[in-house]
């Protein structure tokens, strides 16, 4: 390896290989990877490091931070489907018979396309089933506000809501105080099962 500037204990510079830089932080040493990127308006590339671990006379503590990548994550909407599930009256499933779930599901899928419940369940064609889909959309909506004072229209703000899959894991994302607001009105629970 090329001498540096400064001058570090023979362990260090053991450790320091081609791509790779020191830092001395107080009495420790800091290797990092070392690259450059080009940046618009500066004549050189500048330099970019990323921390490899801590320096020690018996070898290179490396961190042990994991790093997840952001490639694997599928994410989709969550408030909004999960509210109109839980407030759908019982008065609006019981016409529907066995059928009601799978009406339910069309009806969210139409209100908001990237619904979680497109990866939870198998959403059946709508021209399997001989009911009108706006018709009981707009009856569902009128029902779910009688009862919960929030029907499909107002229910809307809580499309922002999302389930984020992240490998085996999945997490909700955060909500506004609008959002907690209009949950702790209809009694929607967000928690997953």
């Amino acid at each position: 390896m090329p001498a540096t500037e400064k001058k570090y204990p023979d362990w260090v510079q053991e450790q320091r290989t081609r791509g790779t830089t020191v830092k001395k932080k107080g009495d420790t040493y800091y290797l990092y990877k070392r690259t450059s990127r080009r940046v618009p308006g500066k004549k050189y590339p500048q330099p970019v490091d990323t921390y490899i671990g801590i320096i020690t006379p018996e070898g290179v503590i490396k961190s042990g931070k994991k790093k997840i990548s952001l490639g694997g994550i599928e994410v989709k909407e969550y408030g909004f489907s999960r509210a109109v599930w839980q407030l759908c009256p019982e008065g609006w499933k019981k016409p529907l018979g066995d059928d009601w779930e799978d009406v339910l599901s069309i009806i969210v899928w139409k209100w908001s396309p990237e619904t979680y419940l497109t990866k939870e369940r198998k959403l059946k064609p709508e021209q399997d089933f001989h009911y009108q889909f706006k018709a009981q959309a707009a009856s569902l909506s009128r029902r779910m506000y009688k009862e919960h004072g929030a029907g499909l229209q107002e229910l809307q703000v809580l499309k922002s809501i999302y389930l984020l899959y992240i490998g085996k894991e999945v997490v909700v994302s955060k909500t506004s105080p609008e959002q907690e607001q209009l949950l702790e009105k209809t009694g929607v629970d967000l928690s997953l099962c």
